[in-house]
């Protein structure tokens, strides 16, 4: 597995509310945080880059951990950014997880 820390420091764009994140989408198994046992959302955020094109980042968050009136249009940073890359059964997979959103207050 490979763990790759992002700079936490640039805002984000919230693009979307935060949706629950599924262990078993067909089962309505939601998937919990391994080390607190909290539920996990999935917020997609733009990542904007100086000179360059915005990225979109599917970021996994803790529910308790996300402000709770988080919308669309909102600007948040995320601690503890890191990509999060690995192989399971042949195949790859990718995530974006965060330990906590903060709202970024306009001006």
């Amino acid at each position: 597995m490979l763990v790759l820390p992002i700079d936490g420091s640039r805002a984000l764009l919230v693009l979307a509310a935060p949706a629950p994140q599924y262990k078993d989408r067909a089962a309505g198994i939601v998937a919990t945080d391994r080390a607190t046992g909290a539920p996990l959302v999935e917020v997609p955020v733009s990542l904007t880059v100086e000179g360059g094109q915005p990225q979109l980042l599917r970021v996994s968050v803790p529910q308790p951990a996300v402000p709770k009136e988080l919308a669309a249009g909102q600007m948040v940073r995320a601690s503890q950014l890191v990509f999060v890359s690995g192989e399971k059964n042949g195949r790859t997979w990718q995530i974006f997880r965060a330990a906590s959103l903060t709202a970024v207050k306009p001006g």
